[in-house]
């Protein structure tokens, strides 16, 4: 179980479509969420927000006696003739962090997206892709999905490193960060590491007490060589996955 239950109760989540908002409702979610964020990360310039959250394709959001303590936003992307769910935000406000709620809202939009396109994955996987320095949320994905990379658990486990990524997946990442709002970031093919993200918040880079650090040695060596944990180095993951029908039975039964 990743996810503390007893430490936090009457936990509501409910699953927002922007689009079908009235201003009013669209007004009272974006201050409360920039209210959030503020409280978890700093100031965000407002026009960056409402492109990032009012024209995402859901948000998933977490409340406790109707007070918004956490959010989750999927934008839908067309990469390459795909469609690809892209997760923009996974924020939870600073006193509830710690708890395995952000791990477990991120699992439930998915699996809201993942009934969405019932019908497609029975057949086909579907595409999701995020950005993530934390190497905990990282090796979660892989023991789910149909295919993840960069996928820790085939590192070497002496060295850490891992193949480059496959051309599809290497052309897929390089457009998602030329389509962005930061495109010139660096990008290296091994392990889809971006540099860079963090320049004008240099306060979210982990500090050595933060670090996510996982249970499983190879999964930290993998961290270490490729996010240098503990360097205060401004690096995290791109990182593509594919879900398909079983995906979605381990994550239902995941989420009971």
């Amino acid at each position: 179980m990743f996810f503390k239950k007893d430490r936090i109760h009457g936990l509501e989540i409910k699953h927002i479509i922007p689009s079908r908002l009235n201003e009013i409702e669209k007004d009272k979610l974006f201050k409360e969420i920039d209210d959030l964020i503020e409280n978890a990360w700093g100031k965000f310039d407002l026009k960056f927000l409402e492109n990032h959250l009012l024209k995402s394709t859901l948000i998933s959001t977490a409340r406790i006696r109707n007070e918004l303590v956490g959010f989750c936003s999927i934008s839908k992307k067309e990469i390459f003739k795909k469609k690809v769910y892209y997760f923009e935000f996974t924020i939870i406000r600073n006193d509830f962090q710690k708890l395995g709620l952000g791990t477990r809202l991120s699992f439930l939009a998915l699996r809201r997206i993942m009934l969405k396109n019932i019908f497609q994955i029975i057949f086909k996987p579907i595409e999701i892709m995020f950005i993530t320095p934390n190497i905990r949320v990282l090796a979660k994905v892989a023991a789910l999905a149909d295919f993840v990379y960069p996928n820790p658990y085939e590192a070497d486990k002496t060295t850490g490193k891992i193949a480059f990524a496959d051309d599809e997946t290497w052309g897929m990442a390089r457009e998602l960060i030329k389509i962005s709002d930061n495109p010139n970031r660096r990008l290296d093919r091994e392990g889809l590491v971006l540099h860079g993200s963090y320049s004008s918040m240099p306060w979210l880079i982990y500090d050595i007490d933060k670090i996510p650090w996982h249970r499983k040695d190879i999964i930290n060596k993998f961290a270490r060589r490729h996010l240098s944990y503990g360097k205060k180095e401004d690096k995290e993951f791109v990182v593509r996955v594919r879900v398909d029908i079983l995906t979605l039975i381990k994550l239902s039964i995941l989420l009971v």
